[in-house]
């Protein structure tokens, strides 16, 4: 599908020499995703890696592509240079190109260390639970960086959580959502848009896409990756989204959902404690359910998963609002 050769051509003309200088020997490109077409390409002699996101696809138009790839280029380049995160405990990772005629290509350095997803993998099947805290401790603290520096003076709307459930339930009619679950969603939903006082807090920029494959842990520090996603929202979209897939994780590889409340827990405290004080864990738990609700039914948007345990987590969705407010 993509011409190696000119891929090679433009990493040996424009990313490599940002590295280190040239010669350079054989380019490996290897597929990091499953689900997106993410790529590592290694150049062994220098010991070069770096990581490249093809943008265009069948779907998605060349142009509609490119806007994209520009987008989570100077999102990148915004969060470093604007909010001090080049370098130091919680950093983003550094762009280092992007090329329009190859499939949209963005290429940034290669993150270190390993991923969330490894640590909630061990804290499961393995018992390391302490890691685990510690880690979300951390994750607490690089969120706490993002939002802190980039907070506005403007309001929180709850339009865009509105249009983003909208957007979630059209999505997921054309698979396992039945009318009348939809109908229930939307229904104690509206109690939450009414609730004004609960969006008593400012904006402030989110990640937009708080996965555990999209962190890194490396001697203390965190390194996050892919802003494509990037917005001026509610602090708690990024808090909600990540306790989602907390659950999810836990639900589906132990079928215990609740085994993750307390790393939960754990790292909105952490997070509270850290950004100002006791009282601010209670006011981001208070909106939560309602966040933790749109990740869980991004999350049931994954045609990966099996068709069940998708409905189970749109159930999951609704019991966030039903008993969440």
């Amino acid at each position: 599908m993509y011409d190696k050769k000119a891929i090679y051509l433009y990493l040996e003309r424009e990313i490599f020499p940002q590295l280190a200088p040239p010669p350079y020997g054989r380019i490996e490109m290897k597929r990091l995703s499953d689900e997106r077409p993410v790529y590592l390409f290694r150049e062994r002699t220098k010991k070069i890696k770096v990581v490249g996101k093809f943008f265009e696809s069948e779907s998605i138009t060349r142009e509609e592509a490119w806007r994209r790839a520009e987008k989570g280029y100077f999102n990148l380049k915004h969060v470093r240079e604007d909010f001090g995160m080049q370098s130091g405990t919680y950093r983003i990772v550094a762009p280092l190109g992007k090329n329009k005629d190859l499939a949209a290509l963005l290429v940034t350095e290669m993150a270190p260390g390993k991923v969330l997803d490894h640590y909630l993998a061990k804290a499961i099947y393995e018992g390391q639970s302490q890691r685990l805290f510690e880690k979300l401790s951390c994750l607490a603290g690089f969120f706490v960086q993002l939002h802190q520096r980039s907070e506005t003076r403007r309001q929180v709307s709850p339009k865009l959580a509105q249009q983003y459930q909208r957007k979630l339930l059209h999505s997921l009619r054309q698979g396992p959502l039945h009318s009348s679950e939809q109908h229930d969603i939307e229904n104690y939903a509206a109690r939450w848009w009414g609730e004004s006082d609960i969006f008593n807090d400012r904006t402030v920029t989110v990640h937009g896409d708080a996965t555990p494959t999209n962190f890194f842990f490396h001697h203390g520090e965190v390194i996050g990756i892919d802003l494509d996603k990037m917005k001026e929202a509610d602090r708690c979209l990024d808090l909600g989204f990540l306790a989602a897939e907390l659950k999810h994780h836990f639900m589906w590889r132990t079928g215990d959902g609740l085994a993750a409340e307390p790393y939960i827990g754990h790292f909105l405290w952490e997070y509270a404690v850290r950004y100002r004080d006791e009282q601010f864990f209670y006011m981001i738990t208070r909106k939560l359910p309602l966040y933790m609700s749109l990740g869980l039914l991004r999350i049931a948007r994954n045609t990966w998963l099996d068709e069940p345990y998708r409905k189970r987590l749109i159930v999951e969705a609704k019991q966030c609002l039903k008993y969440g407010l």
